[in-house]
């Protein structure tokens, strides 16, 4: 293969580890208010991006890919800010002080500023399509969720503003890096996010984590932490990376979407909850959007350095 040259990528593959990330992404807050029950959020926070640091960064010793040239470790800094350490911080702070189901409407908006950012940016054009799918699916998450039942109340405002700043951080993050995903593979570029930003997350965690005891921490919060790093973390970091590297960072954002669907199907199957009509119908708005936005031709191919 020579430099320069492209290679077509199958749809199926991406898409599958699209649904495959959001549906990590869509056990975490399940997870993450098992663990949170005996542990402090910046705790919760400072375990989570250290511990899937080292990991991935074993896989990729393991898997003997290269390190970073010089000239890209400030951009991988940046990324690290924005995709992990203000991400990080900022959701898990607000899903702290706030509901799942606020939790969960914030998370939908993710989409709608990766468009933004995308366009402003000039990364991407804003085309008809991308917004009637993006307003299908909007419309689909937030009736599933209930926006009626937002809560604004003082402890909730707090926690909901952090989610939006999440929000716009995660999406900025999606839309910078997926230039630099051309030249390395997907577990270089986030073994490095994950190592550049587990540094200030440790240090504005630091007076928690001096006070904090493992002993207080139940044994239902320690499988919860492992489930969130492993499950939640390494995994769908990968995956939606990967996909990233072979689509635009809006398609990779719209899959959010599909988080709220995931989780009311994850509560029907494992805990035997009833499909409701606005369920079902919530459901078909979102895969309605999904439709639109997958409606077109062949993959954008990825440059092969």
């Amino acid at each position: 293969m020579r430099d320069g040259e492209a290679v077509s990528s199958p749809r199926w593959p991406v898409h599958a580890a699209l649904f495959s990330a959001q549906t990590g992404f869509a056990l975490f807050p399940i997870f993450g208010k098992l663990a949170l029950a005996s542990m402090p959020a910046l705790a919760l926070a400072a375990l989570r991006v250290v511990s899937a640091a080292v990991l991935l960064e074993l896989f990729r010793r393991a898997g003997r890919h290269p390190g970073i040239a010089p000239g890209d470790r400030g951009a991988v800094l940046l990324y690290a800010l924005l995709g992990v350490s203000f991400n990080q911080v900022l959701f898990i702070l607000g899903l702290s002080l706030t509901s799942a189901i606020n939790t969960t409407i914030l998370t939908a908006t993710i989409p709608v500023f990766t468009l933004i950012a995308a366009v402003c940016l000039r990364h991407e054009a804003l085309t008809a399509r991308a917004a009637a799918a993006v307003g299908l699916a909007g419309a689909g998450a937030l009736w599933l969720v209930d926006v009626g039942h937002f809560d604004w109340h003082s402890r909730s405002l707090r926690g909901n503003l952090l989610l939006l700043g999440n929000a716009v951080c995660y999406s900025f993050y999606l839309v910078l890096s997926r230039p630099i995903l051309a030249r390395y593979s997907a577990l270089t570029i986030v073994s490095h996010v994950f190592l550049y930003g587990a540094g200030p997350i440790v240090l504005v965690a630091i007076p928690v984590l001096a006070r904090f005891a493992p002993a207080r921490v139940t044994p239902v919060s320690w499988a919860s932490l492992a489930a969130v790093v492993l499950f939640s973390t390494v995994m769908p970091y990968l995956a939606n990376s990967w996909a990233l590297a072979r689509t635009s960072a809006s398609r990779v954002a719209f899959y959010v979407f599909l988080q709220p669907l995931l989780a009311s199907l994850l509560a029907v199957v494992v805990l035997h909850e009833r499909a409701t009509v606005q369920t079902l119908c919530a459901g078909a708005l979102i895969l309605a959007g999904l439709a639109v936005s997958l409606a077109r031709g062949r993959l954008p191919a990825r440059p092969i350095p």
